[in-house]
């Protein structure tokens, strides 16, 4: 087996992180940093993007200092307890660090929607806007209980309908069969919806290249969060068309500890998460198979969401939460 081989079959993560690859490119494309329009060879291509959409084109870059390595850490988030001011980084998202201590729970406003939280008490670790208008926004939120991480949440929707070229990548990790589960709900034409789920290696991997992604993980390491070293990915993608022939957009990716409640002890080893490695280890098949059901249920509490159909504290909302990496209090 040639070294490329082996890194694919003993880096699940990476092989994770590519179902959203198409999803980044083609936002980096609408809305390139400016380091990216600096390069004369991609000047075209944008140009041309821009009068296709009708956008006026930016101004020449000026002369600016080199740009960072590619390996170079991405800016760290104000210390805690500094101003909550957002930062934008060079050519990139404009970045906030909320007090993490902010308690939230069952639903919360998000992008002129309502996004529902699984059950339990959830902190808002980082949240993005980014776009030429703001029109793309993104948050992460983490839950923990007994000291280590159970939970984490990484939302993004669109506040301006995007060009439909953007669901076509959304669509496509849910046509993976590496997928523990992968389902496309039928809708009418106007509507895609799909999730599937997932698992990620955490130790030792950067999570993903996607700058808020990195200095949220960053911001919940500095902060002392243990984080489990796999933990199952369910992620939900809903576009709709919109007036204009764009798309309004939604997706939600959660991450949930199968370990232990309290500890970071796990049903089977990291590298025995692959599909076809669960039937020999019962406790991590017993958590895919509740993950499953959970969100079989739960994707409809996201898709009334995002239309506004929520009530806090609703008993649907309530009993529809209770996901299977959730405590309660007394348990």
């Amino acid at each position: 087996m040639s070294a490329a081989s082996r890194l694919w079959h003993r880096a699940p993560i990476w092989r994770a992180m590519l179902y959203c690859i198409p999803l980044f490119t083609a936002l980096t494309l609408l809305y390139p940093p400016a380091y990216l329009t600096r390069i004369a060879a991609l000047r075209p291509v944008f140009d041309r993007i821009n009068h296709t959409l009708g956008r006026t084109p930016p101004p020449p870059a000026q002369a600016a200092a080199p740009d960072a390595p590619p390996d170079a850490p991405p800016p760290a988030p104000p210390a805690e307890g500094a101003p909550d001011n957002g930062q934008q980084t060079a050519g990139g998202p404009q970045l906030a660090a909320p007090p993490i201590t902010s308690d939230l729970g069952g639903a919360i406003p998000f992008a002129g929607r309502i996004l529902p939280l699984p059950a339990g008490t959830w902190h808002p670790v980082l949240t993005t806007q980014s776009g030429p208008h703001g029109e793309l926004l993104s948050n992460v939120l983490v839950r923990a209980e007994g000291g280590v991480v159970t939970g984490v949440i990484i939302a993004r929707a669109s506040t301006q309908s995007l060009p439909t070229s953007t669901v076509d990548a959304m669509n496509n990790g849910c046509h993976d069969d590496r997928n523990y589960l992968s389902k496309i709900v039928p809708s009418d034409a106007k509507v895609m919806e799909c999730w599937f789920t997932s698992h990620v290696q955490i130790e030792g991997q950067p999570l993903s290249d996607s700058v808020d992604i990195q200095t949220a993980f960053n911001r919940l390491h500095v902060l002392g969060f243990p984080i489990p070293y796999v933990m199952l990915v369910a992620t939900w993608n809903y576009a709709e068309a919109a007036a204009d022939r764009g798309a309004n957009i939604e997706n939600v990716t959660i991450l949930l500890s199968p370990a232990r409640k309290g500890t970071m002890t796990l049903p089977a080893p990291p590298e025995q998460w692959l599909k076809q490695e669960l039937p020999q280890h019962p406790g991590a098949e017993h958590f895919v198979n509740a993950a499953n059901n959970w969100m079989e249920g739960w994707t409809t509490m996201l898709r009334r969401g995002f239309h506004g159909d929520l009530t806090n504290g609703s008993p649907d909302l309530v009993r529809a939460s209770r996901d299977p990496a959730s405590v309660l209090p007394g348990e």
